[in-house]
């Protein structure tokens, strides 16, 4: 790919969203990765939505020569996930509280209790252990000792 232009169009709306280096789209997901040295022209798109799937092209252009171009049908899903034994958990005060929290597709799971993160707590009796598979992840969120606060 030396002495080429590599470019990404999303082609639903043929809009140029990067060239080379370079990212020629006012949306700040979008960004065109390329190390030094490497044959690797990446189109990188942050938080991803559903309206983001479609077809992309990555084109090689060459001064003088016809581009030359590749098709990537990018599918955007939204991961099933479910709590066990949800919605509603009850149990008595000094027990251990076991949320359960299983998804089909492997990714990261944060736990929240209104607006805070569930690691910011001075108690310390709070702990998350997560298993990834390779269709599914479960994320299990423990809060040992639960008092009536923890509701």
């Amino acid at each position: 790919v030396r002495n080429n232009t590599v470019s990404w169009i999303r082609y639903r709306d043929k809009h140029l969203l990067t060239a080379g280096r370079y990212t020629y789209t006012s949306d700040q997901r979008f960004r065109a990765i390329h190390e030094v040295m490497s044959e690797d022209y990446i189109l990188e798109i942050k938080n991803l939505q559903s309206s983001d799937g479609g077809l992309y092209r990555c084109q090689v252009s060459k001064a003088g020569a016809p581009a030359m171009s590749h098709y990537v049908y990018l599918e955007v899903t939204e991961p099933r996930t479910s709590i066990l034994g949800g919605p509603d958990i009850y149990l008595s005060e000094g027990d251990t509280l076991n949320i359960t929290c299983l998804t089909e597709s492997p990714q990261h799971i944060s736990w929240y209790r209104g607006i805070y993160h569930s690691e910011s707590t001075s108690r310390g009796v709070i702990s998350q252990i997560t298993k990834t598979g390779d269709s599914s992840t479960a994320s299990y969120f423990l809060v040992h000792k639960a008092r009536l606060a923890d509701s």
